[in-house]
């Protein structure tokens, strides 16, 4: 193994972060809610996220890589953030559905960047794959939103 990266290699490692933030989110999430269906509708994305994070990895060690671990301390104090504000609001369901339509929409545009155009060519279609699933959960949490 090298200690540099490819540009493929780097493309999915980042996707492979951001999808390992984006299912411990969505997991936290759920622990917050006492609505066991609201709980059990972002265990499901999550499980479909982690399913996602488990391909690419795959793809990263084909490619001749490891995948990085995600930071423990970042992630305990973005989730405590999280945490904030649906403890304030009047419905906690609504809250943190909203928050993570918005964390999906910010990943959804994350998926466009330049940082990942690398996977394209040899890895499009789990590109194209992890979008679909992101558009699909904006559209879920936005009739949950309704």
């Amino acid at each position: 193994m090298t200690l540099i990266r490819t540009e493929t290699q780097a493309a999915l490692n980042d996707l492979f972060m951001a999808l390992t933030r984006s299912e411990d989110d969505y997991r936290a999430a759920a622990e917050q809610l006492e609505d066991q269906a609201a709980a059990d509708f972002l265990c499901a994305i999550a499980s479909k996220r982690q399913s996602l994070a488990q391909r690419v990895e795959r793809a990263i060690r084909a490619e001749g890589g490891l995948p990085s671990e995600p930071d423990p301390d970042l992630k305990a104090g973005e989730q405590l953030l999280q945490m904030l504000g649906p403890l304030m609001a009047d419905d906690k369901t609504r809250e943190v559905f909203q928050q993570r339509l918005d964390a999906d929409r910010e990943l959804l545009d994350y998926m466009e960047c330049e940082d990942l155009s690398a996977l394209e060519g040899s890895h499009g279609e789990l590109k194209s794959e992890c979008r679909h699933h992101l558009e699909e959960s904006l559209t879920w949490l936005e009739k949950r939103l309704q």
